[in-house]
């Protein structure tokens, strides 16, 4: 997968880069089409934060951690875009609540009201 890498403080190391790129491969694995992922590298302070976008068929994933050590941060932005690409892909099968019986029963016309008409 290719992972469009920005850094605006500090210079993006080989191993930085591997370890990135060996955790957003994780997202590859539900078999969703990842379209054009990138991952901006800040600092706040002494924190590093990591904010990721992530184009989808019918969506966006986006997510941000920070952390004071940015492999720490890279890993809580990874578990964040794995939790929001299983809701995409579990919420059209997910269990809705279908019209209960009393709503049912409210919308058939009762028999009060066909007398009062006349």
């Amino acid at each position: 997968m290719r992972i469009d890498i920005t850094s605006r403080t500090q210079p993006v190391t080989a191993a930085l880069e591997a370890q990135i790129q060996k955790q957003l491969s994780k997202l590859e694995r539900f078999d969703v089409p990842l379209i054009n992922p990138k991952l901006v590298i800040d600092r706040d302070g002494m924190a590093v934060v990591m904010e990721a976008s992530i184009g989808l068929p019918n969506g966006d994933l986006v997510a941000k951690a920070r952390d004071l050590d940015g492999y720490v941060a890279l890993s809580a932005l990874t578990q964040k875009l794995q939790r929001q690409l299983k809701t995409y892909l579990h919420k059209p099968h997910a269990h809705r609540a279908v019209r209960s019986n009393r709503a049912q029963l409210l919308d058939v016309e009762s028999p009060v009201a066909e007398n009062t008409a006349l």
